[in-house]
């Protein structure tokens, strides 16, 4: 057998090249070193899945089979750019004339197109064709294949947005998607321990899940859902970094299930620069969960010439109260208790005994509350801190930090607009933040560098430590909105 004029390597016919190929494990690459035989090879290759797919009885066979070509499929797609509109055009001619006796011959070619829209695009020739034609399939009225063509219309859209998917599936999410499954519960970590699962698709960005999260916090403005980002984080919080807004999840999560299979995703806000909410209890917990470490750290607090006013003191005994309240404690708290509470510098500034009787004082309206009202006053009142000691210094600049830098962190500067701290307190905070552990469970290091994308919206303002990287958010807004519970 002749392929073109090409000769065999020497000592290997061209049947066992091919037959090499065929019988290629998924944990295998795929090298061609002959090119115009490399071409060959790819074309047999690239028409092979869809035949052995639709012609494979065997079921057990068949899913090691499906799982194997699957892959070598997609690589091949990907390595030979000009195989691909041959790809989809073969695909497509499958499943408009499929005369298979077998009753999922024409299931399995949808199913190989939904993968294929979700690694690779089309040329911008055959793209408007393309999505006619799944577009026909998604709306023909009794079609049988309707919600796969729709599947694999939004996949292809997605791909042209945000690049297609760069990882190589896992042989479980493969053999999930051949089996007709083709989404996952993924779990966020939000402040302070909160659990959250997002429904993950196969085309699913950061910025889809990111919005899903807004949602259920009751954000649904453009501008409120640009403050909150998602953090890969691995090696126990040692290597922690912010996800680009067009990455995909299932490709982030495969890559890091390869290098720390107990790897976790948190969900932080990180740009403060719209107001704070208390409709949502979910909302206000998670931002009480990132500011309290903050706090309790005495990074919060600004006392002009170190000094502690008597007016400071009564502030500071409120929020231990409202702390207290919000572990849904309704006894006077101990002096261990206040000692977590209120920052060391600043309890050491008089007696344990004069604090548990300022704190005293105001335990009996904080007993009022409930513990998500007795939160959202906490926030409240660091706000109203904030408002005050802002009329103390002249506007500043606010301070970002762009992640997406791989050489070293670049500060830049904007307009003077919306910011509530002291340009001090804020370099201090930010050195904080890049110096910071990871390992101590309160944030991220500055480990882990962001892959860098053209369209990326990637600045990060105001990165604050806390639990599990936690943030602290400011606002000119006074107390806490209605239903917040008495003002104490």
């Amino acid at each position: 057998m002749r392929f073109m004029g090409d000769s065999p390597l020497r000592g290997v016919t061209e049947q066992e090249v091919i037959s090499t190929f065929l019988k290629v494990k998924h944990s295998q690459v795929v090298h061609f070193q002959e090119p115009r035989l490399s071409l060959i090879v790819a074309v047999f290759l690239i028409f092979k899945p869809v035949v052995t797919m639709r012609t494979t009885t065997q079921p057990n066979k068949r899913c090691v089979d499906n799982t194997c070509m699957c892959l070598c499929f997609l690589q091949l797609i990907g390595e030979f750019t000009l195989m691909r509109d041959e790809a989809y055009c073969q695909l497509l001619k499958q499943l408009t004339a499929n005369t298979s006796s077998k009753p999922d011959s024409c299931q399995r070619g949808w199913r190989l197109l939904y993968i294929l829209t979700a690694f690779h695009r089309c040329s911008e020739v055959l793209k408007p064709f393309l999505l006619k034609y799944l577009q026909q399939a998604s709306r023909s009225t009794g079609a049988q294949y309707q919600g796969i063509a729709k599947a694999c219309e939004q996949n292809l859209k997605k791909t042209f947005q945000h690049g297609g998917r760069l990882v190589p599936p896992s042989s479980m999410e493969l053999k999930a998607m051949m089996a007709g499954r083709s989404s996952k519960r993924q779990l966020f970590l939000f402040p302070g321990g909160i659990e959250r699962h997002v429904k993950i698709k196969t085309c699913t960005v950061a910025l889809e899940a990111v919005e899903e999260l807004c949602y259920e916090m009751g954000l649904h403005r453009l501008e409120a859902m640009e403050e909150y980002a998602i953090f890969l984080v691995t090696n126990r919080g040692q290597h922690v970094r912010p996800l680009n807004k067009h990455e995909y999840i299932l490709d982030v999560t495969t890559e890091a299930e390869l290098v720390d299979s107990s790897y976790s995703l948190w969900f932080r806000r990180v740009i403060w620069t719209q107001p704070l909410r208390f409709e949502n209890e979910l909302c206000v917990a998670m931002q009480y969960n990132q500011i309290l470490p903050d706090y309790r750290k005495g990074l919060l607090n600004v006392l002009p010439q170190g000094k502690v006013s008597d007016q400071q003191f009564h502030q500071i005994s409120k929020l231990a109260a409202l702390q207290h309240r919000a572990k849904d404690g309704i006894f006077i708290p101990s002096i261990h208790e206040l000692s977590e509470y209120i920052a060391a510098p600043l309890f050491k500034k008089q007696q344990p005994q004069q604090w548990v009787t300022m704190v005293t004082q105001h335990m009996q309206q904080a007993q009022a509350l409930n513990p998500h009202q007795a939160r959202a006053q906490f926030l409240g009142k660091i706000a109203e801190q904030f408002t005050f000691y802002r009329k103390m210094f002249p506007p500043v600049t606010p301070l970002s930090i762009n992640m997406a830098s791989t050489s070293s962190t670049k500060i830049h500067t904007y307009g003077t607009t919306h910011t509530l701290l002291p340009v001090l307190f804020c370099i201090a905070v930010i050195t904080l933040d890049l110096c910071g552990a990871g390992a101590d469970g309160y944030g991220p290091s500055g480990g882990g560098a962001v892959q860098p994308h053209p369209e990326a919206h990637s600045w990060i303002k105001l990165p604050l430590r806390g639990h599990h990287c936690g943030r602290h958010e400011c606002t000119t807004s006074g107390p806490a909105a209605a239903g917040a519970g008495t003002n104490i």
